[in-house]
């Protein structure tokens, strides 16, 4: 061992690999930046990165053979382990960097060949985690249909206490709420939203009664990994959905950490009028966010009336000031109010939230697009949106805040990876893909946008702002022939 120290010490070992590290990190910083200034694709930095570390085994290799006293010729042992390590190298760079096999996007009567982008086109079989899980609408069983909205806010709100657990992957409501509370292919549906099991339910409301029946369903075979009946007072119903999450928790084989099992027991609200109320609002919110309001600013108005009911019954119900937050944000964001005092009302609402409840995520979300919608002030919404990712792990919505940000800052190849993140949390909001898209758009990065609109497109082929986004990237790509072939193609009149 003092023989080897020796002979390392000679060879001058350990300077030349820390200064190949400090050199390597000092030019990947220098490529990154040049990376993102002129839209080079991800895999010309996979290969660098690749070669560079490929290169750290060839300069230690150099100086062992020629450290101690520069004169050594090039033994034929030398040369055989270059050329392994340059081997090995190839064949990494050839795995793990190589560019992605082209697919064909027809377009009119063109086909354009483009380069299929990793994780944006929605999940495969092959990454689907045994610990996923979709909670789909809950059937409502009640004999006054208008307790439809019940029944959403139920599997709304398992749904959040699930996503709740790190150790699982949970899909965003906006993905599940497209399908039937029990689809006749089950399998395909799981394929879609990219997970290995789903929950379904029903729900029935009647005389300050709740029956609420749940199965748990490994999509594969279709088996049963857990069912139960729940029979009980409109007042028990958090501890039907704490209890809920726990056993599917259990039948998944998710660990639940203490800040999880007590986010999952939370009883938000005492006041059953309040929760009523909160529910009603939660309803009309859904469905403005999704496009299904018929009159977005009645929906909104009333949702907003029904958020401070909810307060009103309960001035302590934290999670409905949050939400009214979230809510006066929107409809100010979205042109819906544009009156100058509703981002203040939105600020007096969440201020309210945290001081009731500090650690609620959801405030902290709420929060988040205050600064960041309200105010366009990008540092604290990101501290805001990165709190609300920690209490709320699986949370689309805070992952998404994240990469809005940070486009606004410039940092458009973050925030289109940060987006192929939440994409995989919720598969079927469109919205995330075409935010991708747009993002590699405005990096000059074209054909990278074409097959993400494509699918977009395949999957709602009336989406008329995907189709004038789609026509806009082919016009700044100079194509301008089937970009005038996208619009025609828009029904007159239409209004993206």
């Amino acid at each position: 061992m003092t023989d080897l120290w020796q002979r390392l010490k000679q060879r001058k070992l350990v300077q030349w690999a820390v200064a190949y590290v400090a050199g390597a990190f000092a030019l990947l910083q220098g490529i990154d930046i040049v990376a993102t200034k002129f839209g080079w694709p991800d895999s010309i930095e996979r290969i660098l990165i690749v070669a560079i570390c490929v290169g750290f085994f060839i300069v230690l290799l150099l100086a062992w053979y020629h450290g101690e006293r520069g004169t050594q010729k090039v033994s034929g042992t030398e040369l055989l382990l270059l050329a392994l390590l340059l081997a090995i190298g190839g064949g990494l760079m050839w795995g793990f960097a190589g560019a992605p096999k082209p697919i064909a996007v027809t377009s009119g009567s063109t086909a354009t060949t483009v380069a299929k982008p990793v994780a944006t086109l929605g999940p495969t079989e092959a990454n689907i985690p045994a610990k996923s899980i979709a909670v789909l609408p809950f059937e409502n069983l009640s004999e006054d249909k208008a307790n439809g909205y019940f029944a959403t806010g139920m599997q709304d709100e398992i749904l959040t206490r699930l996503a709740a657990i790190r150790d699982l992957k949970v899909i965003s409501r906006t993905s599940t709420e497209q399908y039937a509370s029990h689809p006749p292919n089950l399998k395909i549906v799981a394929e879609q939203l990219g997970v290995a099991t789903v929950l379904e339910g029903s729900v029935q409301r009647a005389n300050g009664k709740v029956r609420i029946n749940l199965q748990l369903i490994n999509a594969h075979d279709d088996s049963h990994l857990w069912a139960k009946n729940y029979d009980r007072d409109i007042a028990d119903v958090f501890a039907v959905q704490s209890d809920v999450a726990e056993k599917v928790a259990d039948a998944l084989k998710a660990q639940l950490l203490p800040a999880e099992s007590a986010r999952i027991a939370s009883v938000p609200t005492t006041s059953t009028q309040a929760h009523d109320l909160f529910l009603k609002a939660q309803d009309l919110f859904n469905q403005l966010q999704t496009s299904t309001a018929i009159d977005p600013a009645a929906a909104g108005a009333q949702a907003v009336d029904f958020y401070r009911g909810a307060i009103a019954a309960d001035p302590k119900f934290a999670l409905a000031y949050a939400q009214l937050s979230y809510l006066l944000n929107y409809l100010h964001w979205y042109g819906i109010d544009n009156r100058a005092s509703v981002v203040a009302d939105s600020l007096d609402a969440v201020e309210h939230a945290l001081k009731l409840q500090p650690d609620l995520p959801e405030a902290h979300l709420a929060m988040g697009y205050v600064h960041y919608w309200g105010h366009r002030d990008y540092a604290p919404a990101l501290v805001e949106f990165s709190i609300a990712r920690a209490g709320m792990p699986n949370s689309s919505e805070a992952l998404a805040g994240i990469a809005y940000v940070h486009r606004r800052q410039g940092l458009f190849t973050q925030c289109i990876a940060e987006l192929q993140q939440a994409s995989l949390l919720d598969p079927r909001n469109l919205l995330v893909p075409r935010e991708i898209a747009t993002s590699y758009v405005a990096l000059r990065r074209y054909a990278e946008a074409e097959p993400i609109y494509a699918h977009t497109l395949d999957v709602s082929p009336g989406d008329v702002e995907a189709q004038v986004q789609h026509a806009t990237s082919r016009i700044l790509s100079g194509d301008t022939a089937s970009a005038e072939r996208l619009l025609d193609a828009i029904p007159q009149g239409t209004d993206p």
